[in-house]
Formats: C-alpha cells, structure tokens, sequence
C-alpha cells in the first residue's frame, strides 16, 4: 500500500506500524540515486523528538500528478507526513539530512551531484553552501560544527560559509559515514566505502581534528560499513553495514 513508509514503535521495539499517510504512493524514478526513489534519511529535531525529517529521492512529475520524493515533515511523531512545500535544487540523495542541535530551524541536505544545501527558516528556502562532489552523507556536531564531503571530509564552522579540508585520504572510495565524540570534537571517525566487489574501504579515526588519522577498521568482514554512532556514556562506536559492530574507544 505505501511504497515508501516509516515504521513506528509505541512500544519500545516490541511491535511497529508501518505509516506512509502523506508520503508518495508511488517510487519515484527521476534524478534517482538508484533508479527508484525510497526512503534513506530520517531526521529528528534534538529540541522536539515529535518534529521529524525524511529524505527521499527522485524529482515530482507534475504532468503526471506525481509528487516525487525530496524533504518530508512530521509534526506528530511520525503518524502523518507533509512535503516541504519548497524544496532544495536537487532531490538526489543518500543519507544526507540533517537538523542543526543548535537551531532547530537550521537544516542541511546533501546531495549526490550537487553539493550541500542549507535552509535557515525551517525549509522555506535553500541555500548551495557546498557546489561539488556527489556527498552521500552529511553530519552536525553537538557545537553546529558541519562536516561533508565526497573522498576527504571538509568542515566548517560558520554554517556552510567557508570550509577546510581535514583528511588527504589517497585510497578509493567516497565518505559515508561520519561521527564525532560530543566531549572531544577533535575526535572524528569516518567511514570510507566503494560499491564494488573490492576489500577497498574501511573505518578511520583522527584524534587531533584531522591533523592526522588512523584506519581502525580491525577484524570487521566487510570492508565497507554506511552508518557510524558513538555512545559517549559506554565510550563505544557502532559501525553499521553487513552487520553490526561495536568497538570501545
């Protein structure tokens, strides 16, 4: 019935629905990551967790009364979703969006082709704050420092305004995942990974803001993990991929 839905738990995991009351009722298939336009990004705002963000690729096709993917809003929870009624440049995506912890009217969108766009009014209008690379994930710190970028990470900190390069990573591969310890925001972990059968990609760490950084991928099976968490209070990463991981730091 839903094509693109997001599943809900009042229950603490015992139990989900699956919702997708004002999401397309169809895949949208233009200016598409991968052909077909799904649900990749979720999104909560640290000040409300009943105010919520999802990210769906693919353009509208007004001729057609199709609405396509872009940025959705929930105000509930998520019970019911409403699009943006403006939306960035391009809606081609990964897992790129965001909101800003230290202003819940600051969001980021990242985009594979057409770089990183930020809104300061909630969504009612975008900003190119990055105009390259095809950026698969875009990350806020606990300071509103932002971090993006396609084979090395960037940061800045005045909002998207200006950027420094803070890796020279030589090997193959594009950044996905991205974390930083809320204690310590000199220390970084990123993740590098490539879509192909290789052994290339892997885990990394910098504990000097970039200066330097340190492949700790250890003993993981694939090479290639999309989503990193850190837990401050068990001083734990989580690397997600093909499996789950978790490795004390």
């Amino acid at each position: 019935m839903y094509p693109n839905a997001v599943m809900r738990s009042e229950d603490g995991g015992k139990t989900f629905a699956k919702i997708g009351t004002g999401l397309p009722a169809y895949l949208p298939n233009i200016n598409c990551m991968w052909g077909q336009g799904i649900a990749r990004a979720l999104a909560a705002d640290p000040a409300d967790p009943n105010v919520l963000y999802l990210g769906i690729d693919g353009d509208a096709e007004p001729a057609q009364g199709r609405m396509g993917g872009g940025i959705f809003k929930s105000v509930d929870g998520g019970a019911t979703w409403n699009q943006l009624p403006h939306q960035p440049a391009s809606r081609k995506m990964f897992y790129g969006l965001v909101v800003d912890p230290t202003d819940s009217k600051r969001l980021y969108w990242a985009t594979c082709g057409s770089g990183l766009f930020r809104s300061e009014d909630g969504g009612e209008s975008w900003t190119n704050v990055m105009k390259y690379g095809w950026l698969f994930n875009v990350y806020v710190s606990a300071s509103g420092a932002v971090y993006a970028g396609d084979k090395n990470l960037s940061r800045s900190t005045d909002h998207g305004r200006t950027w420094k390069q803070i890796s020279n990573f030589k090997m193959d591969g594009v950044l996905v995942g991205i974390e930083t310890d809320p204690a310590d925001e000199k220390r970084i972990w990123i993740s590098l990974t490539t879509w192909d059968g290789s052994s290339n990609g892997g885990i990394f760490r910098t504990t000097d803001g970039g200066a330097t950084w340190q492949e700790i991928t250890g003993d993981i099976g694939y090479r290639k993990p999309m989503i990193l968490r850190y837990n401050p209070q068990t001083r734990e990463l989580w690397a997600g991929g093909v499996g789950l991981h978790k490795l004390a730091q």
